[in-house]
């Protein structure tokens, strides 16, 4: 055994257990005689056998004899280290190193997947005023054939409660060491293309941006460190079709504090200098429709999803209407004149939409459709020579094949044009295309690395926007943010943790049932979506702390809302918590409008009108407020505070000086243009909206609501009940009460009969009404 003090022509025999002690006190001896360089900008020197880089927030090591690097963050003292090698007495495992600008450039051996060596080029800089350390690999001959090799070893720091921080197909988790559940990853497969590891008891952490995630896999080897188990993420590169192709790179980000929020933020000023960060207030400029996304429902019409229904679609639309639905999102096809006076109530009308699974074309056609095409011409050729499958549809047993990504524009040129002439939708939803992996195709007709098919993804995207609609697509990537305005399923856990049917739009009746997918593998049980996917020890909205004011954000259609209603019906509440605490949307099936209204309603009035307030907005932050994660606070950057109690017993809020108790679920919001609340009083849940232009609360008993639709006009409604007080000066202080006169209202908002009333100061006492009613008031 033996360890390297000084230089390669001085090397020291020691016995093992000396060796880290007689290390650190030599780390520690050049440490206490350095000086470290001025702010803006950044060193390197050679001081024995030791390289070091520098700036004056952390400093570098690199060992070229035991080929490890360490970093030691100068804010805060901790030392960032790579697992411990031993010296090879042959010669160092870092060669022929050179000085570049603030860096060092090495050759070096790697290991590849078979276990044979790579050699490589590594170059490593120092950013001159950030935190951050800029690592790239490198061949001489990129076009030589290669087979995957990993990348250097992670770092790994003495963390007190490490966790692992990944946008894992989902808005974001923070997995404990001792509990995660994955053994790799694909990178390509990253909502965002960074993860990180942080301590949650003392905020400091790096994250690990890859800059090249196309072709790029991400493994977590397990370590103990002072007997506590750790997970590291480990990198593997990927050939690209084959070969190395292009230099890869990546970046790892020190904070000295903010844990995982810290982390986030650091990816959104790298996606800023990216030109990644286009907000929903820069595309609205393009389409002024996308205001009308802002606080909107996201409605399935399974009446109108596979085919064109003319009776269910607008009386549909207008029932919502009038009932307070404002906005909406409402997808499915109806007869062209219904989709117009749809799009007349201010709601974004679309459709399904889908390029990337075919069957052979039918009898007759001679053109490709979304779900027709050419077999096998049209299909990606996979490396092994085959075509590749697609989905397999399990009701009708029939096999679908993956029509190759660089044909999906010109068959939506073909399709949507052709679509738009007839029916004039508003929006429309691409399936797949932002939920899938990266692949390549070996066809020479249609070739794609798997950069190409990413490019080719967004060029879809970019072609559909530029019909003027609003686009939506399955999940969710991070390439996609500036060419996309919302995301079903970004609000939802990854595959694994969905409600276990939710690829196959199966309602389970309750928690025991068990299911298996399409090729007869066994999903998941209740126990892991209720821990992983819908549970909030460890969610945090990473994706929303990065892109809110970018994208819209809801849940996966199998994973809605109200999806669960039969099963678990406790958890539409605490989706709608979510949704609130993450200034998210909903997303609801029409059956619940008719089986469950009532639900339906609160899910909108809940998430809705905050969302119609926050929708653009910047999360700024996010924390935990108890130990046991139950109760959860966020910021926006219009100054809006949202906290949101999860837990089994009510929580106690102070708020400027008065006491809140917030049950399970419940909620306490306070912006500038915004106040909600859920709470308990007297033993009662009370529920206070207040926006601009709109009220509701049942504090007195009965539900009221009121929303201002100009300066002589609103709309009340007012459920079964007692007699209920309405005060419409504190909506419009102008209002004329002695002019007033109220109308009661059909299902589709046409006005009936007038509604006597009584008066009382400035108060307008109405009711009892022996079912939900809605009635519009004018004082002209």
């Amino acid at each position: 055994m033996v360890s390297l003090l000084s230089n390669k022509s001085k090397v020291l025999i020691m016995p093992k257990n000396w060796r880290h002690l007689f290390l650190l006190s030599f780390l520690m001896t050049q440490l206490m005689h350095f000086v470290s360089p001025s702010p803006c900008e950044a060193s390197v020197e050679k001081r024995g056998a030791l390289w070091i880089v520098q700036n004056d927030k952390i400093c570098l090591y690199v060992d070229p004899w035991r080929g490890t690097l360490s970093v030691r963050d100068k804010r805060t003292g901790i030392f960032w280290k790579q697992p411990d090698k031993e010296v090879s007495l042959k010669g160092p495992v870092f060669r022929d190193i050179r000085q570049i600008p603030e860096g060092l450039s090495f050759n070096t051996t790697l290991p590849s997947l078979t276990g044979k060596g790579v050699e490589v080029r590594v170059e490593i800089t120092i950013s001159s005023h950030l935190p951050q350390i800029f690592m790239g690999v490198d061949m001489d001959e990129k076009g030589k054939e290669m087979e995957s090799f990993y990348f250097l070893e992670p770092f790994i720091g003495n963390l007190e409660r490490g966790v692992i921080v990944i946008a894992d197909y989902c808005n974001g988790h923070i997995y404990p060491f001792d509990d995660f559940p994955f053994d790799s990853w694909g990178a390509d497969r990253l909502d965002m293309p960074w993860l990180g590891i942080c301590d949650l008891a003392k905020g400091w952490g790096y994250a690990l941006i890859i800059e090249t995630c196309d072709d790029a896999t991400l493994y977590f080897p397990r370590y103990q460190i002072n007997g506590k188990k750790v997970v590291i993420p480990r990198l593997r590169w990927e050939p690209s079709k084959r070969k190395f192709s292009y230099k890869r790179r990546v970046i790892y980000h020190f904070v000295d504090k903010g844990g995982y929020v810290e982390l986030a933020k650091a990816y959104r000023n790298y996606a800023r200098e990216k030109g990644l960060l286009i907000t929903l207030s820069e595309k609205m400029k393009e389409n002024p429709n996308l205001e009308k996304l802002l606080g909107a429902a996201d409605v399935w019409v399974e009446e109108a999803l596979w085919k064109e229904d003319a009776s269910f679609y607008l009386p549909f639309a207008l029932e919502a209407k009038t009932f307070g639905v404002k906005r909406m999102l409402i997808q499915g096809r109806s007869l062209p004149e219904n989709i117009a006076k749809v799009n007349s109530l201010g709601y974004i009308t679309s459709e399904y939409d889908v390029y990337t699974d075919i069957l052979p074309l039918e009898e007759g056609q001679e053109d490709v459709d979304p779900l027709h095409g050419r077999i096998p011409d049209d299909v990606v050729l996979m490396a092994n020579g085959e075509r590749m499958p697609g989905i397999f549809a399990w009701d009708t047993k029939l096999q679908f094949m993956k029509r190759c990504p660089a044909l999906w524009v010109h068959t939506a040129k073909v399709n949507i044009p052709k679509v738009l002439q007839k029916y004039p939708f508003r929006g429309r939803f691409l399936d797949v295309v932002t939920a899938e992996g990266l692949y390549e195709c070996y066809d020479e007709n249609h070739p794609l690395t798997r950069g190409d098919k990413r490019e080719t993804s967004v060029e879809l995207l970019r072609y559909v926007r530029s019909l003027g609609l609003v686009v939506g697509s399955e999940h969710g990537i991070w390439w996609a943010v500036p060419v996309i305005d919302y995301i079903e399923g970004m609000m939802s856990g990854n595959p694994a943790h969905f409600s276990w049917p939710a690829g196959q739009l199966i309602r389970p009746k309750s928690k025991e049932e068990e299911f298996s997918d399409p090729f007869g593998n066994k999903l998941p049980k209740w126990e892991l979506y209720e821990k992983w996917g819908i549970g909030h020890k460890w969610r945090v909205p990473l994706w929303e702390l990065v892109f809110h004011d970018c994208v819209v954000s809801t849940w996966y259609w199998g994973d809605a809302t109200d999806f669960l209603l039969q099963a678990a019906p406790e958890v539409t509440a605490k989706k709608d918590a979510f949704n609130i605490l993450y200034g998210t949307i909903p997303l609801l099936w029409s059956r619940t409008w008719q089986s469950n209204r009532d639900v339906f309603l609160k899910s909108y009035r809940s998430t809705c009108k905050l969302h119609e307030v926050i929708g653009d907005k910047e999360m700024l932050s996010h924390e935990f407020l108890t130990p046991d994660h139950d109760v959860q606070k966020t910021l926006f950057s219009d100054g809006t505070m949202v906290v949101v109690n999860f837990g089994e017993k009510p929580y106690k809020l102070e708020f400027r000086g008065q006491i809140y108790l917030l049950p399970k679920n419940g909620f306490f919001v306070k912006g500038p243009k915004i106040e909600q609340r859920m709470t308990l009083k007297d033993g009662k849940v009370i529920t206070i909206i207040k926006a601009p232009g709109y009220s509701f609360s049942n504090e007195e008993g009965g539900e009221v609501e009121m929303e201002v639709l100009g300066e002589k006009k609103m709309l009340i409604r007012v459920g079964k009940g007692k007699e209920v007080s309405l005060k419409p000066k504190e909506l419009l202080p102008n209002w004329n009460l002695s002019k007033t006169r109220i109308f009661s209202l059909d299902s589709g908002g046409n006005q009936r009969e007038e509604i006597r009333f009584k008066r009382k100061k400035d108060a307008i006492l109405l009711g009892p009404f022996s079912e939900f009613t809605n009635l519009l008031a004018k004082c002209d």
